[in-house]
């Protein structure tokens, strides 16, 4: 049985991890690599879509400026 701390006669455990291993040298398992490229992909078709957005609210205002100056006239 392993030893166990005690604080004011109060047993201290330790935090429940995967064993002995380093998470930082623990390699990533299959499941959050996949789900780390799945987040990456995400994150590339939001920002591609914001640049779409972006890009047609610059056009429709150029419009809007175009046809407002052709009305004044």
């Amino acid at each position: 049985m392993p030893q166990v701390a005690t604080l004011a006669g109060h047993p201290i455990m330790r935090a429940m991890t995967s064993g002995e291993k380093d998470s930082k040298t623990a390699k990533p398992s299959p499941r959050s690599q996949r789900l780390a490229v799945e987040l990456r992909e995400n994150l590339r078709k939001r920002k591609a879509q914001e640049r779409g957005r972006t890009t047609s609210a610059g056009e429709e205002k150029q419009t809007k400026a175009n046809v407002t100056f052709r009305d004044e006239h």
